[in-house]
C-alpha cells in the first residue's frame, strides 16, 4: 500500500487544502472538475473516491485458472471455490492437452456446491465461468439468517423423528439432503464478505471493520459445522434402533439445541446478555453429559457413543458463539 505525506495548507479564514497524488489521479482517470466524495471513517480518518469509479472497479475481477497434467478433479473443484470465495465475477480454465471430461466432472461439482456458478464461454482451450447471484441472496445478513435458520431447523426435525412412535427414514434422509444448502449458503456468505472487505466504501456502510469481520467469519463457520453435526446424526440414527438411545441422552440433545437456538439468535441481535446467561448453562450442560458417560460408561452402543459425541460438539460450538458475541459487542462498543 503506498503512503503519502502532505502539509496542510491554509487558504483564506478557514479553508483547509492538501494536493492528492498524481500518480493516483491518473490510475483512476482523474479530470479537472471532477467530482470526488469524502468520507469521515469511524476512526477519523478521511476517505476520498470517485463513485463512478468505484462501480466500475467493483465489476472487475477475472481469476484464471491454468491447467496442469497433475490437476485433478479436486484440485479444480478447489481453485474454482478459491475464486468464488475470492469475490472473482468470472473464473475461467485454462488448458492444453487436458481430458475434458475431467474439467466437465470439476464444473458439475462445483456448480453442485456454489451457487450461481454458470458457463458463459467456452473454446477448445478454455472454459469460462460466472458468477450470477440471486438478487435476494446479495446481502451477508440475509445469507446468515437462512444459515442459521436452515441448521436449527435440521436438528429439529431429528428430535421431531426421535419422538415419533413409527420413524420414517425419509425424514432423516431429507436432513442429509438440506446439508448441502447450508454449505452453498456458507461459500456464498464468504464470498460476500470477502466482497465487503475488499471495499472500505461497503465496510463503512455496513458499519464493519477487520477484527469484527474476523468474529463473524468464526460465527459462520460455526453454523455451517452445526449443521454438518445435524447430518452426523441423522447418519448415525439410520444405523441404530431408537430403543438402544437412553432417553437422558436425547434429553441433552433437545437442551442443546435450545441452547444453540438461543445463541444463535442472540448473535444476530447482538444481545450480549443472553451470551452471558447462556455460558452458564452451557457449564450445566457439561456437567450432565459428563454424568451420562460415566453412567453408561459401559453398557453404550458405538453408534450411541458416537451420537453422544457430537452432542458434546454442538454443546462447544454453542458456547464458541456466545464468547464470539461477548467479544463482538466489545469492539463495536469500545
Amino acid at each position: 500500500m503506498a503512503v503519502y505525506r502532505r502539509r496542510v495548507q491554509k487558504i483564506g479564514k478557514s479553508t483547509y487544502i492538501i494536493t492528492i497524488p498524481t500518480s493516483w489521479a491518473r490510475s483512476i482517470g482523474l479530470e479537472p472538475k471532477t467530482e470526488v466524495v469524502m468520507e469521515i471513517l469511524p476512526d477519523m480518518s478521511l476517505r476520498i473516491f470517485v463513485p463512478s469509479k468505484l462501480g466500475e472497479s467493483s465489476k472487475s475481477g477475472i481469476y484464471v485458472i491454468d491447467l496442469s497434467p497433475s490437476h485433478t478433479v479436486n484440485d479444480i473443484v478447489r481453485e474454482i471455490i478459491g475464486g468464488y470465495i475470492a469475490d472473482a465475477k468470472m473464473i475461467k480454465i485454462q488448458f492444453q492437452d487436458y481430458r475434458r471430461d475431467v474439467i466437465d466432472k470439476a464444473i458439475s461439482i462445483s456448480r453442485e456446491r456454489l451457487m450461481g456458478l454458470e458457463i458463459v464461454d467456452e473454446d477448445r482451450n478454455s472454459i469460462t465461468l460466472q458468477i450470477v447471484v440471486d438478487p435476494n441472496l446479495s446481502e451477508i445478513d440475509s445469507i446468515i439468517r437462512r444459515m442459521t435458520r436452515l441448521s436449527y431447523s435440521m436438528h429439529i426435525d431429528i428430535l421431531s423423528y426421535l419422538d415419533e412412535k413409527y420413524h420414517s427414514p425419509s425424514i432423516l434422509e431429507s436432513i442429509i439432503s438440506r446439508d448441502n444448502l447450508v454449505d452453498k449458503l456458507y461459500l456464498l456468505a464468504m464470498r460476500q464478505l470477502s466482497e465487503i472487505l475488499r471495499n472500505p466504501y461497503e465496510m463503512s456502510k455496513k458499519n464493519l471493520s477487520y477484527p469484527e469481520a474476523i468474529l463473524l467469519a468464526m460465527y459462520i463457520k460455526n453454523i455451517e459445522r452445526i449443521a454438518d453435526h445435524a447430518t452426523n446424526i441423522a447418519i448415525i440414527l439410520m444405523n441404530v434402533n431408537r430403543d438402544e438411545i437412553d432417553q437422558s441422552i436425547i434429553t441433552l440433545y433437545r437442551n442443546a439445541i435450545e441452547v444453540f437456538n438461543k445463541i444463535s439468535t442472540a448473535f444476530i441481535s447482538m444481545d450480549k446478555s443472553v451470551a452471558i446467561q447462556i455460558s452458564k448453562t452451557i457449564e450445566e450442560l457439561k456437567v450432565a453429559e459428563d454424568e451420562i458417560r460415566k453412567r453408561l460408561y459401559y453398557k453404550i452402543n458405538p453408534y450411541v457413543a458416537r451420537f453422544l459425541d457430537t452432542i458434546a460438539r454442538i454443546i462447544a460450538r454453542s458456547l464458541d458463539i456466545a464468547e464470539q458475541l461477548i467479544d463482538l459487542y466489545a469492539l463495536r462498543h469500545i
